[in-house]
């Protein structure tokens, strides 16, 4: 799984003038003049003055800064400024976060040998008859899956390492080097001789266990944009930034690698179709299909019984660390969703595909 760190974000955070100040500025006049004080009008080589040079980048810079300007207006104009409201103005399609975004594309490439190490969010593993990728989404099982997987790829190193699926931590993982970044890589490490596994969890369910890892249990006040437990003020910051994302160019922070769209991830818009996928759920008899499914897609790529009845134990009786299924925390959160029409509609605008394309009920 991908963990980006907590970067600076690169969007712009208002609509105000240009903030570069006058230093930057000078810089690009400096720049510009050197660039372009001299031409050469047949074999004659002339000299420009400065002054016209410097005129002429003024006028450039001002130009270039009127029509980002302009640039901007025109996104904000596309745009519902409070996704909690009824945004009258705008019909209700065009204030949708776009879905299959190709996030996340910032990577390091290793040739796999012992000694390279691979940061992405794709796993893989080879068996002695079929291969398998998984595709790991931020708040979808990503760290028990990976570990799933590094145990079905060498159960014995595993084991002999004190490892368990269910305690497995992102940081400590034991397979980090079977990891890649695209899906063509994948496609091109395992000669197309695999199968993709995607687990998809239900919008709000993922949300609210996002929420509450990361912006109410987290002791970063940064990670969430500022807003601490305030999840209105959160979804207003956090559509803005997906929305801006999927006008301009992505950012990558804790919160918008755990919040993006889960249609975002994994090249869905070309593999969702070629993919088994699998409903994520902790809850009862939803959780047991979870499990028979994954087992199901395991045992198809040869994957032994013995290895099978491990997974299927310690899925059944474990809890991953990062967990927050039956918390208290959680319910008061599950009734705030349910009660709220507003906090529901930005939700909507946000995960509005993840509910289409993944078949869930809005």
């Amino acid at each position: 799984m991908t963990h980006s760190g907590d970067r600076e974000p690169l969007l712009r955070q208002d609509s105000g003038e240009f903030e570069g100040g006058k230093e930057e500025i000078l810089e690009m006049f400096e720049a510009c003049y050197m660039n372009c004080l001299k031409f050469y009008y047949g074999k004659k080589e002339r000299f420009i003055p400065k002054a016209v040079f410097v005129v002429i980048s003024i006028f450039s810079i001002i130009f270039a800064m009127d029509q980002y300007k302009l640039s901007m207006r025109e996104i904000e104009s596309k745009e519902c400024n409070d996704p909690l409201s009824e945004c009258e103005n705008i019909p209700f399609k065009e204030t949708l976060v776009s879905p299959f975004y190709n996030y996340l594309q910032d990577f390091t490439v290793s040739y796999l040998n012992e000694q390279d190490t691979v940061k992405t969010n794709w796993i893989f593993f080879r068996l002695a008859l079929d291969m398998i990728s998984l595709c790991l989404l931020p708040k979808v099982i990503s760290t028990v899956g990976t570990a799933t997987v590094c145990y079905i790829d060498d159960p014995v190193k595993f084991k002999a390492d004190n490892r368990s699926i269910t305690t497995e931590t992102y940081n400590d993982r034991f397979c980090e080097k079977n990891e890649m970044k695209s899906f063509e890589m994948v496609k091109y490490y395992l000669n197309e001789n695999f199968e993709n596994l995607i687990v998809t969890r239900n919008p709000y369910d993922r949300f609210i266990s996002g929420f509450t890892e990361k912006c109410v249990n987290s002791l970063d006040e940064n990670y969430c944009h500022g807003c601490g437990t305030d999840m209105r003020c959160f979804l207003q910051k956090e559509y803005r930034r997906l929305m801006r994302m999927t006008m301009l160019f992505p950012v990558y922070t804790v919160a918008d690698t755990h919040f993006a769209p889960q249609t975002w991830y994994c090249d869905m818009k070309n593999t969702l179709k070629n993919s088994t996928v699998v409903r994520f759920s902790l809850h009862g008899v939803e959780k047991i299909k979870m499990i028979d499914d994954m087992l199901k897609f395991f045992r198809k790529r040869g994957v032994p019984e013995r290895q099978l009845d491990e997974i299927r134990k310690e899925l059944t009786l474990g809890k991953n660390h990062s967990s927050t299924t039956g918390t208290a925390l959680r319910e008061k959160y599950e009734k705030l969703i349910r009660e709220d029409e507003s906090i529901r509609r930005a939700l909507h605008r946000i995960y509005y595909y993840d509910f289409l394309y993944l078949g869930y009920e809005m």
